[in-house]
C-alpha cells in the first residue's frame, strides 16, 4: 500500500477547503430566492403531459394537463444568449378563428403573501401561412382554470407583446412597441403584489434585474387577482394559423430564479 506524501495530503485538503469556500461564497452572493416552478420540457417528444425530471422540472410540481387539441413536446429547443437551455420545447398549434391548443400545469397556490413573483420564458412564433393575427400566452390563473385573471407575455392581434388582466380579452391591456417576429424572444414579467402592478420586459439582459422604468409594458392588477393570486400556469394559442413554441418556463421570487437552470 502506497502512503501519500504529506505535501500531497496538504494540497488535497487545501483544494477541498478552497472549493468549499468558493461554493459558500457563491451561495452567499446569489440572489436566488424560491423557485416556484421550472420546466425545460426535457423529456420525450410527443403529447404535452406529465412532468420531466430535474432540471426539466423540480420534484413535486403538477404535471401538464391538456385542455384542447394536442400540445406537444418538440425535439427542437429554443436558444437564447445567457439563458440555460435543456434542449427541447413545448409546441402549440393555432387554428385561424378559434382558440385551439391549450394546456396548464399546477404551480400554486401563489398568493400576495409572497410579495413579488417573476415569470420568465422563451417564445418563438412561426407563421406557415399569411395569417398574421392571433395570440399566445403563458397565463397565471386565478381562482379557477377556466377564468384566468391575468395573461403574461401575450401576442395580440396587432402582433405585439403585452400584458392582459383577463385572457378572455375583456380586461385591460398594456402593449409594448415591439412587434412579434419569428425569432426567439425572452419574456420576463414581474407580478408585484405589494403594489398591485405587473411589468413586462422583452429580451432584458440576464446579467442584472431590469429597472421598472425600462419595462416595455405595465398594467395595474385587478383587485381579484391581487387578492387571490394564482395556482396554475397556462399556455394557450388562439385565432392564428401559427405554431408557437415555449421553452425554459420558470417562476420564482427573484429575478435570478428565472435566469438560472
Amino acid at each position: 500500500m502506497k502512503i501519500p506524501h504529506p505535501s500531497h495530503v496538504t494540497r488535497c485538503v487545501s483544494f477541498a477547503t478552497i472549493a468549499i469556500a468558493v461554493s459558500l461564497l457563491l451561495a452567499a452572493s446569489s440572489g436566488r430566492g424560491e423557485l416556484l416552478f421550472s420546466d425545460s420540457f426535457d423529456y420525450p417528444t410527443g403529447d404535452l403531459d406529465g412532468q420531466g425530471p430535474p432540471p426539466g422540472s423540480p420534484p413535486g410540481q403538477g404535471g401538464w394537463v391538456k385542455i384542447t387539441r394536442n400540445p406537444e413536446v418538440a425535439g427542437l429547443g429554443l436558444d437564447f444568449p445567457g439563458i440555460f437551455i435543456a434542449g427541447k420545447s413545448a409546441q402549440l398549434q393555432g387554428v385561424s378563428g378559434f382558440n385551439s391548443e391549450d394546456a396548464f400545469a399546477a404551480i400554486g397556490p401563489v398568493t400576495s403573501d409572497i410579495g413579488s413573483v417573476w415569470i420568465g420564458f422563451l417564445m418563438r412564433k412561426t407563421r406557415p401561412g399569411g395569417q398574421a393575427d392571433g395570440f399566445a400566452v403563458v397565463a397565471a390563473i386565478g381562482e379557477t382554470i377556466t377564468t384566468p385573471s391575468v395573461g403574461i407575455g401575450m401576442i395580440f392581434t396587432q402582433n405585439k407583446y403585452g400584458l392582459d388582466n383577463d385572457t378572455g380579452e375583456k380586461g385591460s391591456r398594456s402593449v409594448s412597441s415591439i412587434r412579434a417576429g419569428r425569432k426567439t424572444v425572452w419574456l420576463v414579467a414581474k407580478l408585484d403584489f405589494a403594489v398591485g402592478h405587473e411589468y413586462l420586459w422583452v429580451n432584458p439582459s440576464p446579467d442584472s434585474e431590469p429597472e421598472i422604468a425600462s419595462a416595455d409594458a405595465d398594467l395595474t392588477m385587478t383587485d381579484e387577482f391581487k387578492a387571490a393570486g394564482f395556482s396554475y400556469l397556462r399556455m394557450r394559442v388562439g385565432y392564428a394559423q401559427c405554431v408557437f413554441q415555449f421553452d425554459e418556463l420558470r417562476a420564482g421570487t427573484t429575478f435570478e430564479d428565472v435566469v438560472g437552470p
